[in-house]
């Protein structure tokens, strides 16, 4: 493989860990504001909706890319848009299971879920996705990952 692409990779693979990183640090800050407004699950959601809803607004601004036309938006295929309820789901269920379960099991169970799904939309293609046939190996993975995960709940 080439330098280059190993540069690439290996700094796709660092955004990834990061990414993956700021899930269970998202997960102990909701709690915390959800907390701090007497377990007001809805309005802590829509605290961090504005806040997202700004940061989302500068970096359109910043990127200088043009603003899709309403015709582009509109042909694309209905069921792309859910990752807004996905998102909205996501956010009200750990800042509410993360203060009852703790961050570890909540962010554990929520990975577990993640790796069932991504197995599945791989295997079959699934949303227009490129397909990944569910081998032995990777099977074997999802497997271990859930051992962990059982162990990580352990107390």
């Amino acid at each position: 493989m080439p330098a280059a692409d190993v540069k690439t990779t290996s700094l796709l693979l660092l955004l990834a860990l990061v990414a993956g990183a700021l899930i269970p640090v998202q997960a102990a800050a909701n709690a915390a504001l959800s907390k701090s407004i007497q377990g007001n699950v809805p309005f802590s959601a829509l605290a961090l909706f504005v806040v997202a809803g700004v940061v989302t607004a500068l970096a359109v601004l910043v990127s200088r890319d043009s603003i899709p036309a309403a015709a582009d938006l509109r042909a694309a295929p209905w069921w792309s848009y859910i990752g807004g309820l996905i998102v909205a789901f996501y956010v009200f269920s750990i800042t509410f299971l993360a203060p009852r379960l703790g961050v570890g099991t909540a962010i554990s169970l929520v990975v577990t879920g993640q790796i069932l799904a991504a197995l599945t939309i791989d295997h079959f293609g699934l949303l227009r996705s490129l397909t990944f046939p569910l081998t032995p190996t990777r099977l074997l993975g999802a497997v271990l990952m859930g051992i962990g995960v059982f162990l990580a709940l352990r107390r």
